[in-house]
């Protein structure tokens, strides 16, 4: 064999091998960025509304009467704890969804119903599994719509830090 040969098959396998590397770098990028690509994006998408006075967190969404399918209430508690929500004065269905600090889905509840609520006794409390800061209301359907699941991270809007 002659040398130039040999030294043109050391260059193809240098440059295969930095070929297949570059790839796999790539798709490990890739994977990674789109693990946490937000599939609720709540700064372009939708008209949101943040609470973050204690009144306005006890209020939430109770004796509001509708709330259009683009529109979510953003409670901003500040900090993390397994916040509470409850259904009194509601008159139609929500999605709640549960935030860390980071915009990361830690606990879900669909279609909670306003019969959920008697009185103050007699009331279902909606409660995450894990600690969250935030909490979003959102019409019921909105979990399904967005296919939005635990794990997923949220856009949250300019202002909601």
């Amino acid at each position: 064999m002659k040398k130039g040969a040999a030294n043109n098959k050391g260059r193809y396998f240098g440059l295969l091998v930095a070929i297949i590397v570059i790839v796999f770098v790539g798709i490990f990028a890739w994977w990674q960025t789109s693990s946490n690509a937000p599939v609720l994006d709540l700064a372009k998408d939708y008209k949101v509304t943040i609470l973050r006075d204690e009144d306005e967190l006890i209020q939430g969404l109770s004796g509001t009467k509708t709330l259009t399918t683009n529109h979510v209430m953003l409670f901003d508690f500040g900090s993390e704890d397994k916040w509470s929500i409850w259904m009194k004065d509601m008159y139609f269905a929500i999605d709640i969804i549960w935030l860390d600090s980071g915009g990361k889905v830690v606990h879900m509840v669909r279609n909670a119903l306003p019969s959920s609520y008697i009185d103050d006794q007699n009331a279902k409390i909606f409660r995450p599994s894990q600690n969250a800061r935030y909490v979003i209301e959102a019409v019921s359907g909105t979990i399904e719509g967005t296919g939005i699941k635990n794990g997923d991270f949220v856009n949250l809007p300019s202002g909601a830090n």
